[in-house]
């Protein structure tokens, strides 16, 4: 239940932003494509696809933030282990060390993963402009 619970939460922003990302493509590359009878799957592959994949890998990464706000949610309210339980149990025992313990290693795992996330983005999307950080101009 706790997954699904992760995996519902986490699927929206995703979703979300592939759809805009989609309805952001340039009308003109489709109406050349259109003209040139290029087939549909490499339309989306070649044009629509590249064209949306900024705006899919930022609602990746806040899926990535809301996913282990989810797991921690779900560790405090339907678990006997995690660590979202014993910051909950250390917070009811008064040990506030434990439980200040428990709130910078989910600090530290956030920062983590977003910095493993962002390397994979800038990886992926090397091609574009602003995965460089450089604004267009």
């Amino acid at each position: 239940m706790r997954v699904t619970l992760i995996a519902f939460g986490s699927v929206w922003p995703i979703l979300l932003n592939t759809i805009e990302g989609t309805h952001t493509v340039d009308p003109v590359q489709l109406d050349t494509a259109r003209a040139f009878q290029i087939p549909r799957h490499a339309c989306l592959w070649r044009i629509v696809l590249p064209a949306a994949m900024p705006k899919i890998f930022a609602g990746m990464r806040v899926s990535l933030a809301l996913a282990v706000i989810l797991m921690v949610v779900s560790e405090l309210v339907a678990s006997t282990s995690g660590i979202g339980y014993r910051i909950q149990n250390a917070q009811i025992m008064f040990l506030l060390t434990d439980m200040w313990c428990g709130i910078i290693l989910l600090a530290l795992i956030g920062y983590t993963l977003n910095l493993l996330f962002l390397k994979f983005e800038r990886r992926v999307l090397a091609w574009h402009r602003g995965a460089r950080g450089r604004t267009a101009t």
